[in-house]
């Protein structure tokens, strides 16, 4: 196994937060069914990097769907962001929604890009600089998305994936949700989950917002059945959490991975597809 570094520590980040090609992106969303918070508490110097209305395919019956190459392009284009940034992304719960934008810029071919070990709560609780107010982009500039073959996989792909010994398919939600003993936040899902799938709480990996250490993450994976030679699909409510899941094997130096940006908001309402 080689290690991946999938983050940057609060103290790196406050010595190198004015670097001439760096930009920070504050990716925070609400849980489900928390409210949306008016009230802007950000990370001076961050940009907003909304996943769950702006950077997002407009025509989609499924909420923050991952948007097609070319409008990503113009969208990050357009927030100051060129092939050569290395960007740093954060959220505001620690360690919830950061890792899916980092992993829509891994979809594009992005290499140069870190989430925020203990996010904005573990700055804030260090005394780092904060601001009411999101900084302005940068002036617009080109950008090339090179869409990674097999990073984002439909439903169809997941229940082929199912039968087959070579891959893994990880659900990030709650034991409750995967069993189907506790409710869906979102109405109208059908409970529990894709047949052959296995359950790896995304809150698990994580202690305070960071991310456990490599050691401790692969004992996590290696449990759940994941070896070097599997392809890992990682599933969960709406696309956000499996990208912690995501990030840790990464970070563990796993190479093959997929994400299903659909999960059980699609699975769950597409009575064609079966339930466990």
């Amino acid at each position: 196994m080689y290690n991946h570094q999938v983050s940057v520590s609060t103290a790196w980040l406050a010595t190198h937060k004015t670097d001439a090609n760096l930009v920070l992106l504050d990716a925070s969303m609400p849980m489900p069914g928390q409210p949306a918070s008016n009230e802007i508490r950000c990370i001076a110097g961050a940009i907003r990097f909304d996943i769950d209305k702006q950077i997002c395919q407009p025509d989609s019956p499924l909420p923050h769907t991952m948007p097609e190459a070319e409008l990503f392009a113009d969208l990050v284009g357009n927030l100051g962001i060129g092939n050569d940034s290395l960007i740093v992304v954060y959220d505001n719960q620690g360690l919830y929604s950061a890792p899916r934008a980092w992993w829509m810029f891994k979809c594009m071919g992005h290499e140069k890009v870190y989430v925020l070990d203990g996010g904005l709560p573990k700055w804030q609780a260090e005394g780092g600089a904060l601001a009411a107010q999101y900084a302005e982009p940068g002036p617009a500039r080109p950008y090339l998305a090179t869409w990674q073959a097999d990073a984002l996989l439909s439903a169809e792909q997941v229940l082929t994936a199912t039968a087959r010994p070579d891959y893994l398919v990880l659900d990030a939600r709650s034991a409750g949700r995967f069993t189907g003993t506790q409710p869906e936040p979102r109405a109208g899902l059908r409970a529990g989950h894709i047949p052959g799938s296995a359950n790896l709480p995304f809150t698990s990996l994580q202690q305070q917002g960071c991310l456990l250490p490599v050691s401790q993450l692969q004992a996590q994976f290696a449990a759940v059945g994941l070896t070097d030679e599997k392809q890992l699909v990682c599933s969960c409510g709406s696309g956000v959490t499996a990208c912690v899941l995501l990030l840790a094997a990464y970070a563990c130096g796993h190479g093959a991975l997929s994400l299903y940006d659909g999960s059980w908001t699609e699975w769950g309402a597409r009575l064609d597809l079966p339930v466990a």
